[in-house]
């Protein structure tokens, strides 16, 4: 459960209610949610990005199924150190930061093979049959 206290919770909702404008409130906050709360303001102000919660761990199928590759593929990948990960009891987890990490390479990985192959293409010239 969240660290968030419900009074916590009812207090800033009744002042959304109660205020159209500007909103006073005092909260507790744990430390981890304080956290995600300056980074989602700071994501509102630095690119105006709605920020949408989503959970931190996903399971190997939830992550394979992102990334667009087998989950024994993936397996492959962490148990190579390539893909970052967390044991919760006996189960591997991955984090969303290593799934998007993941993304990022195998994006630029496959910039780098296809302007690689344009290169290549270029560079061949093919004679008339004589």
């Amino acid at each position: 459960m969240s660290s968030v206290l419900p009074d916590d919770i009812a207090a800033l909702r009744d002042a959304l209610e109660s205020s159209p404008e500007e909103v006073t409130v005092t909260l507790n906050l744990s430390r981890t949610s304080a956290a995600k709360v300056l980074e989602l303001l700071e994501a509102e102000h630095s690119t105006g990005a709605l920020v949408v919660p989503l959970k931190d761990l996903f399971t190997s199928t939830e992550a394979a199924t992102m990334l667009g590759m087998s989950r024994p593929t993936l397996m492959k990948l962490v148990d190579a150190g390539e893909v970052e990960h967390v044991r919760v009891g006996s189960h591997r987890r991955i984090p969303l930061r290593a799934i998007v990490k993941s993304q990022r390479e195998r994006s630029t990985e496959r910039s780098e093979v296809e302007a690689t192959a344009e290169e290549f293409r270029s560079n061949v010239t093919f004679r008339d049959n004589l």
